[in-house]
């Protein structure tokens, strides 16, 4: 498996989403978010609140959401999606490469 894989379309998160459910039973692992694995949205469209949806529904955790945050989440709404699931923002290019690269 490639070390970068980009789903392209909202619609292709569901492939990777079963990759990543895959992983977590070969491995044996109680948590899917034990793999190591960066999940980054980019709020191109309204559809990507459902992938964002199915992702937390499969309790996947700390998604980075961007470039910025969609202006229809109100403040109460990001602070429980950064308590509770670890939601995140996206930084500079060099911060997110160390981030997500695990550097």
């Amino acid at each position: 498996i490639p070390r970068v894989l980009d789903a392209g379309q909202c619609n292709d998160s569901y492939s990777l989403a079963l990759i990543a459910l895959k992983l977590k039973e070969v491995f044996e692992l109680e948590d899917i978010n034990d793999l190591p694995i960066a999940y980054n949205i980019a709020w191109y469209e309204q559809k990507a609140v459902i992938v964002l949806l199915a992702l937390l529904s499969l309790g996947i955790k700390n998604i980075h959401l961007g470039p910025t945050l969609p202006a229809f989440l109100s403040p109460t709404v990001v602070d429980v999606l950064v308590k509770n699931f670890g939601i995140a923002g996206i930084g500079s290019v060099d911060d997110d490469i160390k981030l997500f690269m695990g550097e």
